[in-house]
């Protein structure tokens, strides 16, 4: 709780708690509605691809988190998407045409979103700048964002059910701009260190091009060896996950309720949760990460087979919680080991390249569904995620690979380039 003495920090959770109840909202109303319209997974997958196909641009957005105000981009982005949500009630009908308007309304608001994670990226190790509380951070941001991700869906279905789909989207859109507003707030928060920074910096970054600086953070992943090993994993488990996203709907009407829909997403996020908060008592290294890699798979393969609802909502809490001890020792690594002015381009770039599998695999996806039981669909996501696991769990740097403690990242900032742990990757 110490980390909650800083009013900064506690405007960036709250701000972020906000987002992230709207984003619930709003995912859940739109990808039911579409299911419930088209009674479609192709036409779901569609939506889905609409949403996730923006991220693939991301990394174009790098410079320009590294050269404003994170806080002030998220505002931006955060404003953006509550008008464009708030349209989308108006369109709602029963004609295809409706659907098309919808699903372009989404894309362009998803793209205003490409803008919000590299910058509240960035935002938290401006905020906190020792390594031990930065893994703090993000086990407590990690762990909160599930459990609003859980009263968000839940929140959903019921809204649903009890006020229709059309205000769902405007209370999303209400959640939106309430925190956009908070993030304006905290821009005024940032110390001075932070501004003298980019002050300092600003001259530079009028000079150097825009390709230049996209160049720089391009250069900098691939040379990162931390980054080299493990982002291609990262793509493809992701496009085994788009997979599963895009059947979790039809399932949903297949029993009749959203809150089927709502129950199968808190037992996911339940999950993360739980693993996100066991982090703090395991051990930091590869082998954790390898081991629930494999996991997580597995927990895929048990969720297609499970023939009645409680077994497959078991199955998806077991999933969630090796979910969650990956995305925290990812995220805290990527934000170790990055150099502040490089935030930025950095997140855009691993955003970029992590997601464009996204609306891949909800693609094929949504094809493999026209052919194939969603059964089947889901093997096949569940086998791609545990090879990933176990070609990790052979990669020897991998194993080897150690969290850096606050002591060698004060070394590196003294004079070594990189952290301990990614000159053992090499």
């Amino acid at each position: 709780m110490q980390l909650f003495k800083d009013s900064r920090f506690t405007r960036f959770f709250i701000s972020r708690t906000s987002a992230n109840i709207a984003d619930s909202i709003y995912s859940i109303v739109l990808l039911y509605f579409v299911q419930k319209s088209t009674s479609s997974v192709s036409f779901t997958s569609f939506t889905f691809t609409a949403i996730s196909a923006a991220s693939i641009f991301s990394f174009l957005l790098g410079p320009l988190v590294d050269r404003y105000s994170p806080s002030l981009l998220a505002s931006i982005s955060l404003f953006a998407q509550a008008i464009l949500i708030m349209l989308v009630p108006f369109l709602i009908g029963d004609q295809y045409s409706s659907l098309i308007m919808i699903l372009v309304l989404v894309f362009v608001a998803s793209c205003f979103s490409m803008l919000f994670y590299p910058a509240n990226n960035k935002m938290l190790p401006m905020l906190i700048r020792s390594p031990d509380r930065i893994v703090q951070a993000n086990s407590m941001v990690a762990s909160s964002d599930q459990i609003v991700n859980i009263g968000g869906y839940l929140l959903g279905a019921s809204v649903i059910l009890l006020v229709g789909m059309e205000n769902t989207f405007f209370l999303a859109s209400g959640l939106l701009l309430l925190s956009g507003f908070i993030y304006i707030q905290l821009k005024r928060q940032l110390d001075k260190s932070n501004i003298s920074e980019v002050q300092e910096n600003e001259p530079q970054k009028q000079v150097s091009s825009y390709f230049a600086e996209l160049k720089e953070g391009y250069i900098f992943v691939i040379r990162n060896a931390f980054l080299k090993v493990m982002l291609p994993f990262y793509a493809l488990t992701n496009f085994a996950m788009s997979i599963l996203i895009i059947t979790v709907p039809a399932l949903a009407v297949s029993y009749g309720s959203p809150i089927y829909y709502s129950l199968l997403y808190i037992a996911f996020f339940a999950g993360i949760f739980a693993g996100s908060g066991l982090i703090n008592i395991m051990k930091k290294n590869g082998l954790v990460i390898a081991l629930s890699w494999i996991l997580m798979g597995v927990s895929l393969y048990l969720f297609a087979i499970a023939p009645v609802l409680w077994m497959k909502l078991s199955a998806v809490l077991m999933m969630g919680v090796f979910t969650g001890i990956i995305n925290v020792l990812q995220t805290s690594m990527i934000q170790i080991i990055t150099p502040t002015e490089l935030m930025g381009r950095v997140m855009a770039f691993l955003h970029t390249l992590s997601n464009a599998a996204l609306p891949l695999g909800a693609l094929v996806g949504g094809m493999l569904s026209l052919r194939f039981p969603l059964e089947s669909v889901l093997y096949i996501s569940a086998m791609i995620i545990v090879g990933c696991g176990i070609i990790l769990l052979f990669i020897r740097s991998v194993r080897q690979f150690q969290m850096p403690s606050e002591k060698e990242q004060k070394e590196s900032a003294a004079g070594i380039k990189e952290p301990a742990i990614v000159e053992k990757l090499i």
